[in-house]
């Protein structure tokens, strides 16, 4: 299938218009055709360019009705998209350099034009502004906002997130001053301003570069509010988990503390309880059950805490073993069953004659059944069933 290249050539020479008719055909092969057509000032060849597409722009710039670099101002605000390669007389070639910085792809000298020249210009420019389009999408779609700065400070361009984070339209940021600090090699934090009296913190990272031949610098603006919410709440999270961490070594510490001074005021209740200190009346005997049951409770506290405590910083130690259920569910019960004994509640058994064996961590399982057992004596009236079933 041919490829056939549209190009529009705006020149006021005839003869040279006839010439380049002849080296476009010549530039022709067997599967790229050019197709030429021309006009002889700006303004009809603007018109051409607001009626008809064109792959390619040959511009003269001096014509009957514009002169110098205001031709390719023209063309490029009327057709940006189209490529151009303006054509110079002998000794113009800083003029074709000074072209290109204003958007032209390429300049040719008409004194040393000829088919292959023409052709590998026209190849070179297309190729050239496709690969500018690829690089202008792939800025303009970057979430990073990008902005390129002169250096009187003027915005050059600002692509869209760009305008987004700074909160303008095109028309009231580019071609305006920069008034935020361009320190290059170095991030600053910016606080850009929002409706209703919000802001949003962005980091900003300068660059120097150089724009259409001219010295200037890209700002890239990055929005890092979500960041910054995040480290504070990682903060939070640090700062929460210490003074837990803290807070649990206290408590911990205290309780190992207190367990000294109780199993001293145990014994010494056990001793007063078992009268190997010497007999008691009936008063002082029902005193030192009271303070027997109170300093057992207190001590259950302390080692239920302590449990709780290695649980929850993960260093309890879990050892499984097989073990038969109604061994375990009878010696526990049996332990808080004495433990209970005088109560008015009573403890029965309700087992089936054989369970199949169970994997657990004996320790904590009997310790969980015995705190279930001392719950349910606690708040029952007369009587506590156990039952376990498959």
């Amino acid at each position: 299938m041919d490829q056939r290249v549209r190009v529009l050539l705006i020149e006021d020479d005839p003869d040279y218009v006839m010439l380049m008719s002849v080296y476009i055909n010549e530039a022709c092969g067997d599967t790229l055709k050019y197709v030429l057509e021309s006009a002889v000032s700006l303004q009809s060849g603007l018109d051409l360019l607001a009626r008809q597409e064109y792959d390619i722009v040959l511009l003269d710039l001096m014509l009957p009705d514009s002169q110098g670099l205001e031709t390719l101002v023209a063309v490029r605000a009327k057709a940006a998209s189209v490529p151009v390669v303006v054509l110079t007389n002998l000794d113009q070639e800083d003029a074709g350099l000074e072209a290109i910085v204003h958007g032209a792809q390429d300049f040719l000298p008409k004194s040393k034009l000829d088919a292959g020249r023409l052709r590998h210009a026209i190849g070179f420019a297309l190729a050239r502004d496709r690969l500018y389009h690829q690089m202008e999408k792939l800025v303009e779609r970057s979430p990073d906002g990008m902005v390129i700065v002169d250096r009187s400070r003027m915005v050059r361009y600002a692509n869209a997130a760009a305008l987004s984070l700074f909160g303008r339209k095109w028309e009231r940021f580019v071609g305006r001053l920069f008034d935020y600090p361009l320190t290059p090699d170095r991030a600053v934090e910016l606080r850009l301003p929002r409706a209703g009296g919000e802001e949003v913190a962005a980091e900003m990272r300068v660059a120097e570069i150089e724009w259409k031949g001219y010295p200037a610098w890209l700002a890239t603006v990055r929005d890092v509010s979500e960041l910054k919410k995040l480290a504070r709440a990682r903060a939070e999270v640090r700062e929460r988990v210490n003074s837990d961490k803290l807070k649990d070594q206290l408590l911990s510490t205290v309780a190992h503390e207190l367990r000294t001074p109780l199993s001293v005021v145990k014994a010494v209740i056990g001793t007063l309880r078992d009268s190997l200190a010497g007999p008691m009346n009936g008063e002082q005997t029902e005193l030192v059950a009271t303070a027997d049951r109170h300093v057992s409770r207190l001590t259950r506290l302390l080692n239920n805490f302590l449990d709780l405590s290695r649980l929850e910083s993960r260093r309890a130690r879990v050892t499984r073993r097989e073990l038969d259920p109604l061994e375990l569910i009878n010696e526990v019960g049996e332990g808080v069953r004495l433990a209970n004994r005088g109560k008015p509640a009573v403890v029965d058994f309700d087992l089936p004659k054989t369970l199949p064996l169970v994997k657990v961590d004996a320790d904590m399982i009997a310790q969980v059944l015995g705190n279930l057992l001392d719950n349910a004596l606690r708040y029952a009236r007369a009587r506590v069933v156990v039952r376990a079933e498959l």
